[in-house]
């Protein structure tokens, strides 16, 4: 059945009137039932406080069996108000006169890096190729900078549609109960607000805990689907299900500051916008060095990259962590998305980037940082591995996508784009060259090509400094040093794996 038809009817799938009193911030004063929907075709369940207009599946369109749902007293809240309230905390303002001294920094090196580039001009002809590739990264990494100077957040208008803000997880029980609750306690109007809530086959208490916010906030919609379908069917059950206008996407152990919902929506008053993707920091960046280094990476990918890729509308990626979407766009791609297949296989990662293809290609999508969320990254470097495999897996995937539309997009975006995607497969073959062929075979010290590196690391650690005022910019250095060594060759990895569909993380 189309997605077209399937959603014809859900508009009025559930209805409005609450079946328990609520204090404001969503917690139950008393018991009341609910009521429980199953389809067995489907495998799925979902459990309302509220009534119901149609008990249509809205996957296969079958009947679902209706039974009353026995709701408990209210646990507390999985987090706090002042749990929800540290976003000063995130973004330490340095001194004026500091800020001129690191801007002063950051020219200097802006013009060391261009020195050490123009020195490839000179000796061009002795390693031609080798010269082209280190003309071509200190171009894009410097125009990156720039571009990102010029970026401005879509502008707050005061725009408020109904929102449904869906969460679809696996195995997430230590903070889906944090995660639900911090949707509540951001602050968007909760007569706009609907929460849909995804359990894709969990084996331990996600469903359990998913159940205790339910009791908490009655008008939570709770979707538990009893064998695992993949992230892609979540997703999609919440958009089929949706009723606000605008869908925001947050991932099971990401965290939205307070004002975050209603800044991400705002670059949607745009007709020709499909998708803005929020800005996310690391919410255990005091763990250990390797979250704290996946704080500086995640930081400069937003504020650097895809601030420059947002000037013209063509953000590559929306992240999973924090995203919001027109849902009529959502819809009229869903059929497409959900059933996308690569090497005979069905997708079953790399959600989000395929979903920000499918819409770029008719639409524009935006970056908002002023939108903020926080989430749990990895602690270990095993599933630190295991996880950069996956999303590399479906960075090549996606590439191979998008290359056959980004040339219609704006020159400077498409020219970026192309250079984004050739460039790290050829970075480990220039690595290689550079410092173990040269000084092994032709016994020189490649100075010009570390020096070259030393000036970048240093110059987005400290553009990460200048911003945030977070101590730990030294991280950078570990991540250069991690990605010289071992993540540069992921991507030829990725490619002798393409027909690999785990997720590696669960």
């Amino acid at each position: 059945m189309a997605v077209s038809d399937q959603a014809a009817g859900l508009n009025t799938w559930l209805g409005a009137a609450e079946s328990v009193v609520s204090d404001p911030m969503g917690a139950r004063r008393q018991p009341a039932k609910g009521s429980s929907h199953r389809c067995p075709n489907c495998e799925m369940s979902i459990h309302v406080m509220s009534s119901l207009t149609s008990s249509v599946c809205p996957f296969c369109s079958n009947t679902m069996e209706r039974t009353v749902l026995e709701s408990r007293l209210p646990t507390p809240e999985a987090g706090d108000e002042t749990d929800a309230g540290r976003a000063s905390e995130k973004y330490n303002k340095m001194h004026g006169g500091l800020v001129l001294g690191f801007n002063a920094l950051l020219v200097l090196l802006i013009t060391l890096a261009i020195y050490f580039k123009l020195h490839n001009l000179d000796y061009y002809w002795y390693q031609p190729w080798i010269n082209l590739y280190s003309l071509s990264v200190g171009v894009f990494i410097l125009s990156r900078f720039i571009l990102a100077a010029f970026y401005l957040a879509p502008r707050d208008v005061g725009f408020e549609p109904t929102v449904t803000v869906v969460v679809a997880c696996r195995n997430e029980d230590d903070s889906i109960g944090k995660t639900i609750g911090r949707i509540y306690q951001e602050g968007y109007p909760h007569s706009k607000l609907e929460v849909v809530a995804v359990n894709d086959g969990s084996t331990d208490r996600t469903l359990d805990e998913m159940m205790k916010a339910l009791d908490r906030h009655p008008s939570l919609v709770v979707v538990d689907f009893e064998k695992n379908k993949g992230k892609r069917h979540g997703m999609a059950i919440g958009a089929l299900l949706a009723k606000g206008e605008m869908l925001v996407y947050v991932d099971s152990d990401s965290f939205l500051m307070p004002g975050a919902i209603r800044k991400v929506v705002q670059g949607l008053v745009d007709p020709t916008v499909a998708a803005v993707a929020g800005h996310t920091d690391v919410e255990n960046v005091g763990t250990n060095a390797l979250t704290k280094m996946q704080d500086v990476r995640y930081f400069v990918s937003y504020r650097v990259l895809k601030a420059a890729e947002s000037l013209f509308g063509a953000v590559s990626c929306c992240p999973g962590c924090f995203s919001a979407y027109r849902k009529v766009c959502v819809l009229n791609v869903l059929d497409r998305w959900l059933y996308q297949k690569f090497l005979g296989h069905y997708a079953t990662f790399g959600d989000d980037r395929s979903l920000t293809n499918y819409l770029l290609r008719d639409y524009r999508v935006l970056y908002d940082d002023e939108a903020l969320a926080t989430t749990i990254v990895p602690e270990k470097w095993g599933k630190y591995i295991r996880q950069q495999c996956r999303w590399k897996r479906s960075w090549v995937r996606e590439m191979l996508y998008a290359g056959r539309f980004m040339w219609c997009k704006h020159p400077v975006a498409a020219v970026s784009w192309y250079a984004m995607t050739v460039l790290p497969m050829l970075a480990p073959l220039v690595m290689l060259r550079a410092l173990v062929w040269g000084p092994i075979m032709e016994h020189y010290f490649p100075s010009f090509y570390v020096g070259g590196v030393l000036v970048v690391t240093l110059l987005w650690s400290l553009f990460y400094l200048e911003k945030t005022g977070r101590p730990h910019w030294w991280a950078g250095f570990v991540f250069t040093i991690t990605y010289v060594l071992f993540f540069s060759w992921q991507g030829y990895y990725a490619l002798a794996t393409m027909r690999k569909t785990t997720w590696g993380t669960r």
